[in-house]
């Protein structure tokens, strides 16, 4: 997000669908929200984010992937590549010639006189610039749409809540993360609930080995791991 405010595109509603795209993508700059999605959040129209995707592509900042399920057609995979921009394109050309098409589809450039189509571009060099701070994921404000968020394991506030309550004798956040890494490269159908699972055995796990409230008996060997291979046999 931070590198994407930093582009200029040359066009403010190119802009907020760079942004848009940027604040979507993981940690590889993937992501693959649909046109409409994209025309809805950042209320213009859905022809209007095609040809702003397109001069973003022609600029060097995103690769699209076409993707087929069958004969359905998917979303496009996006691709920010925000280290390669190339010279920006003239407003009258491409996507720059589209505030016709902001007004009569409604649009924020519909608005005469006050229209984000119609702001006029000023420098504004002389106001400071405040980078935004880098927050961790696992502790990332609760003004934020997640609690924590990986390339797979995505939990918000509420759940991650839930789960640090249910199993108060596991390092939650590091948990998470481990996980997070194996679906990385092997994802389960429902993450979910396999996340849940584990954290649920992990806790079992903990509680066992005397690290939770209750204390395991003096002569009592300890249960394997839950990622051990002998632990895995019995899980799977």
């Amino acid at each position: 997000m931070a590198k994407a405010m930093g582009i200029k595109v040359g066009n403010p509603l190119r802009k907020l669908v760079l942004i848009k795209l940027a604040d979507n993508a993981n940690d590889q700059g993937e992501c693959w929200p649909s046109y409409q999605h994209i025309a809805d959040q950042c209320e213009i129209g859905r022809s209007t984010v095609k040809s702003h995707i397109r001069a973003l592509e022609e600029m060097g900042l995103l690769r699209r992937e076409y993707r087929r399920n069958g004969d359905l057609n998917q979303s496009n995979l996006f691709h920010l590549t925000l280290d390669n921009i190339k010279e920006i394109p003239e407003e009258n050309s491409g996507a720059g010639s589209d505030l016709g098409q902001e007004l009569t589809e409604g649009g924020s450039g519909a608005a005469r006189g006050g229209g984000a189509g119609a702001a006029p571009r000023t420098s504004h060099s002389f106001e400071p610039v405040i980078e935004p701070k880098q927050t961790p994921i696992a502790s990332a404000p609760a003004s934020g749409k997640y609690a924590f968020e990986g390339n797979v394991v995505r939990l918000n506030h509420k759940d991650y809540e839930s789960w640090k309550n249910l199993y108060p004798n596991i390092d939650l956040d590091y948990e998470l993360q481990k996980l997070d890494i194996e679906f990385c490269h092997h994802k389960p159908k429902n993450w979910f609930i396999t996340v849940s699972q584990k954290l649920s055995y992990q806790n079992k796990q903990a509680l066992s080995r005397g690290i939770g409230n209750v204390k395991q008996p003096v002569n009592q060997k300890p249960e394997p791991h839950w990622n051990s291979p002998e632990s895995w046999e019995d899980f799977l």
